[in-house]
């Protein structure tokens, strides 16, 4: 496990050019494009390919001039070339007040942001704010349980090798199997509703400042833009939904100052394709597990009547005694 995770953490790294590939938003200067608790996921570039404009500038990532170990996520909306061959970048928060800029040097550029995960970052949130001590704590309570579910699966293994004609039974006439298809089926499908329709606030305390944060599926999600965002220096007049594999966008119709116009969305992940997906996958296979189960009992039933006329066409040995 540990393996795979770092490998995965470092061959993000190492395909995405940034030291900081995957990273969770935790203030709302951003919004609606980016929420608190979206997974962010930076591509390095280098500053000459960053597009600079109010409307639909890039989107970066960087070291924030007066306290380097602090990240901004900003648009970028002017960009200047140095005599040395730096850039100075003009970046603004799209629900930041006009005028509210943060400029940095391109060395502290760590990447533009290519696209986004929803609410799983809020995970790593609340463990961040509550401590590293909760965090290990956590860790333990996770290894412990590995161990003891394995510890179980191995017992339950060795008392069906000692019973291996017993089939066992769960909640009455219910076989395990029907109950565990029963559950995944149900969870999968209350994602997919939630992914498309739901809405949920909590008390996000790793957000900076710790907020009420709400994360809203699709559909909420372009509603929020339309009319429950609203401020007097980010005005979105309309919003649009377009969708790709396994992504989706939604697109804003900003007025903002002189700047009248669409502004993308960032390609979010969607929950919803591949929760239905999984539910295809799943269901599928299970379909095929039966057919091929009751295949194999017809086989054994008709291999059965052969055998017992075989038997009886067998000569049968003759005492000489």
């Amino acid at each position: 496990m540990f393996v795979i995770v770092f490998g995965f953490w470092y061959g993000s790294q190492l395909l995405l050019n940034s030291p900081y590939p995957a990273m969770a938003v935790v203030s709302n200067s951003m919004q609606p494009v980016l929420n608190v608790g979206d997974i962010i996921i930076v591509q390095g570039v280098s500053a000459a390919q960053l597009n600079a404009n109010n409307l639909n500038g890039d989107i970066v990532v960087f070291k924030s001039p007066s306290d380097p170990s602090l990240l901004i996520v900003h648009r970028v909306i002017d960009k200047v070339q140095l005599s040395d061959g730096t850039w100075t970048i003009t970046t603004h928060g799209d629900n930041n007040p006009l005028g509210a800029n943060e400029e940095f040097n391109s060395v502290n550029l760590i990447g533009k942001v290519i696209g986004k995960i929803p609410y799983l970052g809020n995970f790593s949130l609340f463990l961040n704010g509550l401590g590293n001590s909760y965090f290990f704590i956590l860790i333990i309570i996770i290894v412990i349980g590995t161990l003891l579910s394995l510890l179980i699966d191995t017992e339950k293994k060795g008392s069906a090798e000692d019973k291996p004609y017993e089939k066992k039974k769960r909640f009455g006439a219910l076989d395990a199997g029907v109950i565990f298809f029963i559950v995944i089926n149900l969870l999968l499908i209350g994602l997919i509703a939630f992914s498309l329709f739901g809405s949920f606030t909590f008390w996000q305390i790793g957000a900076y400042p710790p907020q009420y944060v709400t994360i809203r599926g699709t559909y909420p999600d372009l509603t929020y833009y339309t009319t429950d965002f609203a401020s007097s220096y980010n005005n979105i007049l309309g919003a649009s939904f377009s969708q790709g594999y396994l992504t989706y966008s939604i697109n804003s119709h900003v007025k903002e100052g002189s700047y009248d116009g669409i502004r993308p969305g960032v390609p979010a992940f969607s929950w919803m394709q591949i929760s239905f997906i999984i539910l295809l996958l799943f269901d599928g296979w299970t379909v095929i597990r039966i057919l091929d189960k009751k295949l194999e009992r017809r086989s054994k039933t008709d291999t059965k009547p052969n055998e017992i006329q075989e038997d009886a066409l067998k000569p049968k040995s003759q005492n000489n005694t």
